[in-house]
């Protein structure tokens, strides 16, 4: 029987380690490509856009992931953070990048929130960024 004993345990730390794996966390990386830009640039801390600009962003998952829905959740500073703008993007192992698109925001501060659609919604990433005003180039 001690064989079995030991057989079972094996398989008990086997489906352990598979559970805990696939319930590991989901990290990655914000990246921004203005109107101007060549490539993706990863910017740390808070960053800028012009209102007046289209801004492409994308959040590359560090490692690949299975079939999952992401949510994508856009907030505006006001009082309190306010939503305006919900979407859903499909991530699997092929591609684990979500990809999205600044423009026609009125300055303020803004967040993405992405979030595991199956998981209760629970949040992946956030990132912080402003939208400005450009000032006039007539007063020279």
């Amino acid at each position: 029987f001690s064989g079995m004993r030991y057989a079972s345990q094996a398989l008990l730390l086997f489906m352990t380690v598979l559970l805990s794996s696939s319930c590991m966390q989901m990290t990655g990386n914000f990246a921004f490509k203005g109107f101007f830009d060549d490539t993706y640039k990863k910017i740390e801390g808070t960053p800028e856009f012009p209102s007046d600009e289209e801004v492409r962003w994308v959040f590359a998952f560090s490692k690949k992931q299975a079939e999952r829905e992401i949510g994508v959740v856009y907030l505006k500073r006001e009082a309190i953070w306010v939503e305006i703008l919900t979407a859903t993007s499909r991530i699997d192992l092929a591609n684990s990048i979500v990809y999205g698109t600044l423009k026609g925001l009125e300055p303020g501060k803004y967040q993405i929130v992405l979030t595991d659609v199956r998981n209760d919604n629970r949040e992946i990433a956030r990132k912080d960024f402003v939208i400005y005003a450009r000032e006039d180039d007539d007063d020279r």
